[in-house]
């Protein structure tokens, strides 16, 4: 008889490794990392410049509203209240038509008459503020030696707390002069220089 010691053994180391290599701890598959965020992204911000200028645009069309305004990635949200659903949408076709702005979420109210009453005794306060504050820089300028003489238009808005000087001066000193002389007169607020040098002949 033959014997098969051999192939026995063989077969007994095969099963050996295999049980061995079954009992080995597998390694683990890397876990999925959570995207991380873009660095792209913007934080919120906001746009007073733009704001700014979108405020005056609508006191200046709609001066017996009640309304403020707030840019945020070019986009003016408006709230308040308004007279007429005709104010809420030329409030609206105003914002859009500021360089900057490419959308508004007009969020806007129509006032009922008793909010409206109260727009017009605020709307008066606010006219005569304004007045008093323009004849103020005004007078400041015309006893100025060198500007009194200067055709300097002076324009205050109570609702965004500015004065803007407009109109044509001499030279850039009589410029940076009115505007120094509109702070000195109007100094809890903002001064908007837009006065143009034309020199004289």
């Amino acid at each position: 008889m033959r014997r098969h010691l051999p192939h026995f053994s063989l077969l007994a180391t095969f099963a050996a490794a295999a049980a061995a290599s079954a009992q080995q701890p597998q390694s683990p598959l890397p876990s999925e990392q959570p995207p991380k965020p873009s660095t792209s992204e913007r934080v919120g911000a906001s746009d007073p410049g733009i704001a700014l200028e979108v405020q005056a645009r609508l006191y200046e069309e709609l001066p017996n509203s009640n309304l403020s305004v707030l840019v945020r990635y070019s986009v003016a949200t408006l709230n308040g209240n308004v007279r007429t659903d005709a104010d809420r949408q030329r409030a609206e076709s105003i914002a859009l038509g500021v360089p900057g702005i490419v959308g508004v979420d007009n969020k806007l109210s129509v006032a009922p008459p008793v909010t409206v009453a109260a727009i017009d005794d605020a709307a008066v306060t606010t006219s005569r503020e304004n007045e008093d504050i323009e004849e103020n820089v005004t007078q400041r300028l015309r006893s100025d030696a060198a500007l009194g003489s200067r055709e300097i238009r002076v324009v205050a808005d109570g609702l965004t707390n500015t004065v803007t000087l407009s109109g044509t001066v001499s030279t850039e000193e009589e410029k940076e002069r009115a505007g120094r002389i509109a702070v000195s007169a109007f100094p809890v607020g903002q001064v908007r220089n837009q006065l143009e040098v034309q020199q004289r002949l």
